[in-house]
């Protein structure tokens, strides 16, 4: 189990392009559709536009945008691995506590348990 913290679902993910990973927090969004990772990051990765959902158009606290939607090939985090992750490409504006944002894409893929009773969270390989 993790420890919620400042009421936030924070953890770190490891997150494996082509060639290159990176490791970072991220923090699991239920009020999001996509999970969401910032352009360098995906330049880094070297990731490839999803040909079938070239673009998404997204509500945000800024308003709505238009973005493109590339697929990370793997994703680590709490001992599992999630394959091709559709991940939209936006950055999160500061002062963020995180780059990485996991929507309802990739919690509908995992087994997400919250006990927000003792301020926990686990997730788990479904």
């Amino acid at each position: 189990m993790m420890r919620i913290s400042h009421r936030k679902l924070v953890l770190k993910v490891d997150l494996k392009g082509k060639r290159f990973r990176v490791s970072e927090d991220a923090i699991i969004d239920t009020g999001a559709s996509f999970s969401v990772i910032p352009p360098e990051i995906a330049d880094y990765l070297e990731l490839e536009v999803d040909k079938g959902f070239p673009r998404a158009r997204l509500v945000t606290a800024s308003g709505v945008i238009e973005t493109s939607v590339k697929i990370l090939p793997e994703l680590h985090v709490a001992g599992f691995e999630v394959e091709r992750l559709r991940v939209v490409i936006h950055k999160i504006p500061d002062p963020a506590p995180v780059k990485v944002l996991l929507g309802m894409n990739f919690i509908e893929k995992t087994d997400l348990e919250i006990d927000g009773k003792n301020g926990l969270f686990e997730i788990r390989d479904p």
